[in-house]
């Protein structure tokens, strides 16, 4: 009989490319890295289960997996968690490890998931930092772009800043579901710290991109190059084409995946 496993990983996705396994060898993925791991402590291939497909060069301190095995009987999950830890690069880590219940998915199973964007807002580079936020030298108007964010709140048509999985397949053109680029934005906050910019943002899914290009045009408003009405506009609109860019992946982080109270049951799966 198979068990399932549920794990929370963090890693440095620096050097990646992304989370999912490529079907062409492009390089190393974070699902790949797991993958080879977990066979070499179960001693069978064994297929990992992402919550979130992070994209080249982007983060996680709360990504979650699910993985079966049949050696329920020889570790537990602490055990699993040490000997996956042992046999891992230092860039990636398995936090902690719990069996999950019948049924749960760590994709399907998901309500919402919860990214970071940090901008080090500073003249001066941080060499310290730059793995892990992006370096904006021009000053920035915090206020103006947390307004903003309250404009990205709801249920919408986010086709504006990023694409779904099988945007461009001919077979669902016209075909309403969950390939579409409709998402709820449950939180959508930019505050700071000093220097530090961060942008908080969760929804019950993301298209690809997403984040980043929301980001990217909130600098535009941050700078006062694209007025609170301009950015209304492209969000109502839902148009790709618009001056805002995408921001670039270091400053991104995966910080949380959440599911229905009580499926999980893990101290470690706090909010950030």
């Amino acid at each position: 009989m198979l068990m399932r496993l549920a794990c929370g990983i963090e890693y440095d996705g620096t050097g990646y490319h992304g989370f999912q396994r490529q079907a062409e060898s492009r390089g190393p993925t974070i699902q790949g890295t797991l993958e080879v791991a977990i066979g070499r402590i179960g001693g069978v291939a064994t297929t990992v289960y992402g919550a979130g497909r992070t994209d080249s060069g982007v983060h996680a301190s709360g990504q979650v997996i699910h993985f079966d095995t049949g050696d329920q009987s020889r570790l537990t999950p602490p055990e699993w968690m040490r000997a996956i830890n042992a046999v891992l690069p230092d860039s990636v880590a398995v936090r902690w490890v719990t069996a999950a219940p019948e049924g749960f998915h760590a994709r399907y199973s998901a309500v919402s998931r919860s990214y970071r964007y940090t901008v080090w807002n500073d003249p001066a580079p941080s060499p310290l930092r730059a793995r892990y936020s992006y370096h904006f030298a021009r000053p920035l108007a915090v206020d103006a772009m947390n307004e903003a964010c309250r404009f990205l709140l709801g249920r919408k048509d986010f086709g504006a800043f990023g694409r779904s999985p099988e945007e461009g397949n001919p077979s669902r053109k016209g075909k309403p579901g969950p390939h579409s680029s409709v998402r709820t934005m449950l939180e959508a906050t930019c505050w700071h710290e000093h220097a530090l910019i961060f942008f908080d943002l969760t929804a019950d899914a993301f298209l690809t991109g997403m984040v980043r290009r929301i980001v990217g045009t909130l600098l535009r408003v941050g700078q006062s190059r694209m007025s609170l009405d301009e950015f209304v506009a492209i969000v109502q609109r839902a148009e790709k084409t618009h001056p805002g860019s995408a921001a670039p992946s270091r400053g991104l982080c995966l910080v949380r995946v959440a599911y229905p109270n009580g499926l999980l049951q893990n101290d470690l799966m706090q909010p950030v």
